[in-house]
């Protein structure tokens, strides 16, 4: 496998990987649920799921 190959499949899956955790925020935001996601300085935080999910639509 090439370096080139890799970094392809790398992307590809990051790619996935994110497409999934927007989902299971558009689900969480339905239903009003919060998700846990590490803060600034390496603690954790709840924030709302539709929160969430507005910031990851503005990235």
């Amino acid at each position: 496998m090439t370096s080139q190959h890799t970094k392809e499949t790398t992307r590809k899956a990051a790619e996935i990987l994110q497409e999934a955790v927007r989902r299971e925020m558009e689900i969480k935001a339905k239903f009003g649920q919060q998700a846990v996601v590490c803060g600034p300085n390496g603690k954790t935080r709840v924030v709302s799921a539709k929160y969430l999910l507005q910031k990851m639509k503005s990235q």
